[in-house]
């Protein structure tokens, strides 16, 4: 008998748990099974990501990854210069903006 009440203990500690956390998400202050944290990372970054680094030092090349694809700058090259510059020819070939 003394075993059914144990586990019958457990068992509500944890649907207790669960429910303070689902109050806890629908309030914004943590992310628990129904929304989903901001792809950047934001504020759960902060100290979740900095545990995560100690816990598991390839997360941190993967958010040292992350950030630099957010930063760096993706220049298309299609060949033809935008300003119209031809050093070959010698030429400089300027665009009106206003027409």
């Amino acid at each position: 008998m003394s075993a059914v009440v144990w586990i019958t203990t457990a068992v509500l500690i944890v649907v207790l748990a669960d429910r303070a956390a689902l109050y806890a998400e629908r309030r914004g202050w943590i992310y628990w099974r129904m929304r989903k944290p901001p792809v950047n990372g934001g504020a759960a970054m902060g100290a979740f990501g900095e545990m995560q680094t100690l816990l598991s030092p390839s997360y941190r090349h993967v958010a040292e990854e992350q950030q630099r694809q957010r930063t760096s700058r993706h220049e298309q090259d299609t060949g033809a210069d935008p300003l119209g510059v031809d050093l070959d020819a010698g030429t400089v070939r300027l665009r009106n903006p206003l027409s």
